[in-house]
């Protein structure tokens, strides 16, 4: 099962959550996160237990600190040391307030970590939800190329030695974005939604055979690069086989499968004097179209299907009219 120490958690979110420690840092290392979900410690502080979701992240708003002051001491102090028995990874308070003396004594004594947030409550949870969902989302490494074409997410892949580097360098210079060479992270953010990046030792580099490793933020400038981008389209470089037979219509479309999630598929033969780069062009523009509405394929069969289809009438009109005309009279 995935796990986050709470340690990492706040190291990586501490910025983008606005978070201070009231505890320990040291007790951070032997607390985990299991799972996306958090939980807003409402119940639990009337004294309702048999549902408490522990294993999550615990917060506390305005509301439940309030509810806090409004029980009496004995009350109080019976409460928070039930809650405190369970192993909670954590508790966050939000909107800047400062919690009740009596539970923050508590989680020091039990070494569970506690925090504040200047982040309202409903932002912060939105907010808390997303980070989480980011970390534990499925993810798979996939050997490729990813680049942001005319604002799609184009997946290259190809045996090794193909050309995908080469050919995301073209893309690059023609104004396209690179996000990851050589290796790419795939994470499923929602049952349709695949986000690629790259690691950080690889980060905007890219390997040219003969040339070596090479900085394209450096090079090109970091309007030529990107963190991450949503997988949308994947395009297999593949050698020219004359004894196979390749789509020359498009009417048939293929999907590839990625952590259980379809995507637009293409295989584009590669040999001496095609221009690559336009070709994923176009197919990035392409894939644009069909996203509006306009399947140019079809479009293109169906115009072909209805002009032979009026021949063949013009035709039957004509062996019609000729027959009247030579019937006797």
């Amino acid at each position: 099962m995935k796990k986050l120490s709470v340690e990492n958690f706040f190291q990586e979110a501490k910025i983008r959550l606005k978070l201070t420690p009231l505890t320990s840092e040291s007790d951070m290392t032997q607390r985990y996160i299991v799972g996306v979900d958090i939980n807003r410690m409402g119940m639990a502080l009337t004294g309702w237990f048999k549902w408490f979701p522990f294993e999550r992240v615990q917060i506390l708003g305005k509301t439940e600190r309030d509810y806090l002051y409004t029980l009496s001491s004995l009350q109080r102090e019976k409460i928070l040391k039930k809650i405190m028995s369970y192993s909670i990874p954590c508790i966050i308070f939000t909107h800047k307030m400062k919690p009740h003396p009596g539970l923050l004594r508590q989680a020091k004594e039990k070494k569970i970590p506690v925090f504040l947030t200047t982040i309202p409550t409903t932002k912060f949870v939105s907010e808390i939800s997303t980070f989480l969902e980011e970390k534990f989302a499925p993810e798979s490494t996939t050997h490729g190329t990813l680049l942001d074409v005319y604002g799609v997410g184009v997946l290259i892949l190809g045996d090794s030695g193909i050309g995908k580097s080469e050919c995301a360098l073209d893309l690059v210079e023609r104004g396209h974005r690179l996000v990851a060479d050589d290796m790419v992270y795939i994470k499923r953010l929602s049952s349709q939604l695949l986000m690629g990046s790259c690691s950080e030792i690889l980060k905007h580099h890219m390997e040219i055979r003969g040339l070596g490793i090479i900085n394209i933020e450096s090079l090109f400038g970091s309007g030529a690069v990107r963190d991450k981008k949503r997988v949308e389209l994947v395009v297999q470089l593949e050698e020219w086989n004359n004894r196979r037979e390749y789509d020359r219509l498009g009417l048939t479309q293929k999907y590839y499968n990625i952590l259980d999630v379809s995507l637009p598929f293409l295989v584009i033969p590669v040999r001496p004097g095609r221009n690559l780069a336009v070709i994923i062009e176009v197919a990035a523009m392409n894939h644009r179209l069909i996203k509006l509405g306009y399947f140019t394929a079809q479009e293109f069969s169906d115009r072909v299907n209805k002009l032979l289809q009026n021949e063949s009438m013009q035709k039957s009109k004509h062996r019609t009219k000729s027959h009247v005309l030579k019937a006797p009279v």
